[in-house]
């Protein structure tokens, strides 16, 4: 069984890893600010707005198909004999709606992508990276000066 296993887990830290790269383009249509900056048109703004809402429906019920399949697998795992082909199938069932989720996350930003211009893509992707960098120092903030672990804290006291 781990034979089999170790490709599924290689995919789904490769999806995971692809997927990680991208920004969500989908829901910018929502900053109203970022939208203006942008130079967005109404029609712009529509199509991008519907792509992702549409993506968002699919992504529900997506979700909610694995989430079944992984309560079946666990119901089978938890069993006194479970059986090993039905849980790999169950396994492959469950990377390929992963796979499927991220198929549509692609295709949702290669729409939003193609509906903006080059000038209006190049100024989304210098506030991608302005916002990365404003998230970065909050982050640094919260850990305090030189520390790389978190905020420090005390140690609990035994009565």
């Amino acid at each position: 069984m781990k034979k089999a296993l170790i490709p599924l887990v290689i995919s789904l830290l490769l999806l995971i890893f692809v997927s990680s790269s991208f920004a969500q383009p989908g829901n910018l249509w929502k900053n109203k600010q970022l939208v203006k900056e942008l130079g967005l048109s109404q029609k712009q703004v529509d199509k991008i707005k519907s792509v992702s809402l549409d993506t968002d429906k699919k992504m529900i019920t997506l979700r909610a198909d694995t989430e079944l399949k992984e309560l079946d697998l666990k119901e089978l795992l938890d069993s006194d004999s479970p059986d090993e082909a039905k849980a790999v199938g169950l396994i492959k069932e469950i990377m390929k709606i992963k796979t499927d989720q991220k198929i549509l996350k692609i295709k949702q930003m290669i729409l939003v992508k193609k509906t903006l211009t080059k000038e209006q893509m190049e100024k989304l992707e210098q506030f991608k990276h302005e916002h990365a960098m404003k998230k970065k120092q909050n982050m640094r903030s919260k850990m305090g000066p030189g520390r790389k672990d978190g905020p420090k804290q005390e140690p609990h006291m035994r009565p």
